[in-house]
């Protein structure tokens, strides 16, 4: 995000060569002492906007060294046991709460920028394999996967299957193919380090949690094949019930889906075969496949809604407030995944063909709007923020173009 005057003030006179003192009273107030008013993220560090942004900017080289330096920050930042905070800001963490599993390939990406001396000079790869073996302990679930700790860790504030549930309590498609990906980013970091055995022992755990997925959470039934999202709970005797989900008038459980359903496509984890049951579900018109692009729950569903934000219980303000709405609306952060996983599966037409819708709708929102947004509705109208643009993983859609459109 572009730098605020209130968020360049605090920063000058925290340098010594500025005072703050008309900003104070702003700066000081728990409602906007961080500034994230009207989508203002200029003084916070997020550990998944940094990453997915640098798929793109690592390709240039004039970036390259700002990219990879704030991956080097979120790992400065972390604690003794590894934990890497999913947001930082200039002067404390903003969250307790961990990254998602998305460092591993932050760290892989920007080695191949900068070099393995690069990595090495940083101590990157220990400090990666610490990240892991923090979740490895804090968050493996009761069924071997990896849990979630919220919606808002998961950077899907109002995401289905996992909204409104208890911390760390839901084992869900989005989390594990990202572990899966971490497995695999480590791995490559480690040969390319010249560490053969390590390299061994992470594709193997990539493995056992790709067979994992598919053994639990696959689910295809006459509306077509998803992955589900798991709870545990004591004394129920069957996998089915521990669906995350509603109850039908028969009393079974309805499976809660949303585009996370998807989201292994973009990891690899499917066969051939259960991919092609997912894309069907992908490119239905009536379904996520919408003009502006990919819904992010299927328009037919009756959680579909496309609401500028949605509101959620925050246990730690003690209130309501609203979070980013991803039950629904158009983000190009879940475009570039599922146009990933179209590509991965050989469906090069589909993937080109979300790339250039992708990439009308953010020309299309700068034309009529005068900015970029977090996310948008079918009619391409942008939803959020209600003030000031939004670039962060939008720079993905010039990814996709050169990626997939050519």
């Amino acid at each position: 995000m572009p730098l605020t005057t209130v968020g360049a003030a605090y920063i000058a006179s925290r340098q010594g060569t500025g005072v703050a003192d008309a900003f104070e009273p702003q700066l000081a107030r728990s409602s906007s002492g961080d500034g994230f008013q009207s989508g203002d993220y200029s003084l916070g560090l997020f550990h998944h906007d940094a990453s997915e942004a640098s798929i793109e900017l690592l390709r240039h080289p004039a970036l390259q060294e700002g990219a990879a330096g704030s991956l080097l920050c979120l790992l400065d930042c972390a604690d003794p046991n590894g934990r890497v905070h999913r947001a930082e800001l200039c002067h404390k963490a903003r969250e307790a709460e961990p990254s998602k599993p998305v460092i591993a390939q932050y760290a892989l990406r920007s080695a191949k920028a900068m070099g393995p001396e690069w990595a090495l000079k940083h101590d990157v790869l220990p400090r990666v394999l610490a990240f892991l073996r923090y979740l490895e302990l804090e968050y493996t679930g009761l069924h071997g996967l990896f849990l979630t700790h919220s919606s808002l860790q998961s950077g899907f504030d109002s995401d289905i299957l996992t909204a409104a549930l208890p911390d760390r309590s839901v084992e869900g498609p989005d989390t594990n193919a990202f572990m899966v990906l971490e497995y695999e980013a480590a791995a490559e970091l480690a040969q390319t380090l010249e560490q053969p055995s390590l390299a061994s022992v992470l594709t193997e755990k990539a493995e056992r949690l790709r067979s994992l997925m598919e053994t639990l959470l696959w689910v295809e039934d006459a509306t077509g094949g998803r992955y589900v999202a798991l709870r545990w709970q004591h004394g129920v005797g069957s996998l089915e019930a521990e669906r995350v989900g509603a109850r039908d008038p028969d009393g079974r459980v309805r499976p809660f889906e949303s585009w996370v359903s998807l989201l292994p496509l973009y990891a690899g984890i499917p066969s051939a075969k259960r991919a092609e049951r997912l894309i069907e579900k992908l490119i239905d018109p009536a379904g996520y496949w919408g003009p502006s692009g990919v819904r992010t729950a299927p328009a037919n569903d009756i959680y579909f809604q496309q609401a500028p934000r949605v509101m959620l219980y925050d246990a730690k303000k003690n209130g309501r407030g609203p979070v980013s709405n991803w039950s629904g609306p158009v983000w190009v952060l879940s475009n570039y995944y599922l146009a990933a996983g179209l590509a991965r599966y050989g469906w090069a037409d589909r993937a080109r063909e979300l790339s250039l819708t992708t990439a009308r709708l953010l020309a299309r929102g700068l034309e009529r709007q005068g900015a970029l947004f977090e996310c948008y509705n079918d009619a391409g109208v942008g939803l959020w923020p209600r003030a000031g643009t939004f670039i962060s993983w939008n720079v993905l859609a010039l990814t996709m173009l050169d990626s997939w459109a050519r």
